[in-house]
């Protein structure tokens, strides 16, 4: 379940236990922000953290509505990602009570596999989809506080600026919003 792997990691990140997650890079175009963290994509249920991005409250304008924009297009871009690996691969559909090792095994392994499948189409008879109940995009509870530290919130407003600077706009969100 996207929920329960979800909690879990941000429970070590509000902990903050190091992860493997890249060093901090400059945006395309946009050095003068200088190095920003890669960042996790959360909704208002999580906390802001550097490393998690959640939208800004409430109704918006200007920089920040462009930036929930963003967010919010991404954050379902991975939903459906993870909907389409659900689908096709049953072991998703499912808490996985296996190491962290192994499940980035699983989640490379069937990430690859379905690629494969998506490239040779016509070769590969795939499965029709079963009627069994997927549980892996559950609501998350509220997790702690979410009141961003001053570094969450200078992290969340650079990327707010590049969103709608030209380096970071794009053209697809022109009128969106």
């Amino acid at each position: 379940m996207v929920a329960h792997w979800l909690h879990q990691l941000l429970e070590l990140l509000y902990v903050e236990v190091p992860l493997d997650i890249p060093e901090d890079s400059p945006l395309p175009g946009a050095e003068h922000l200088g190095a920003m963290p890669f960042v996790f994509v959360a909704d208002e249920a999580f906390p802001l953290r550097k490393n998690i991005m959640r939208p800004y409250p409430g109704h918006t304008a200007g920089e920040k509505r462009a930036f929930n924009f963003r967010l919010s297009h991404v954050r379902r871009i991975v939903e459906c990602a993870f909907g389409i690996l659900a689908t096709q691969w049953r072991v998703y559909r499912r808490v996985l009570c296996v190491s962290p090792e192994v499940a980035e095994s699983i989640v490379k392994a069937t990430c690859i596999l379905q690629n494969f499948m998506r490239w040779d189409n016509d070769t590969i008879p795939r499965p029709a989809p079963t009627a069994e109940p997927s549980f892996g995009l559950l609501s998350t509870p509220r997790l702690g506080s979410n009141n961003g530290t001053r570094d969450a919130v200078a992290v969340r407003e650079a990327f707010a600026a590049y969103f709608s600077s030209p380096a970071g706009r794009v053209h697809w969100q022109e009128g969106r919003y």
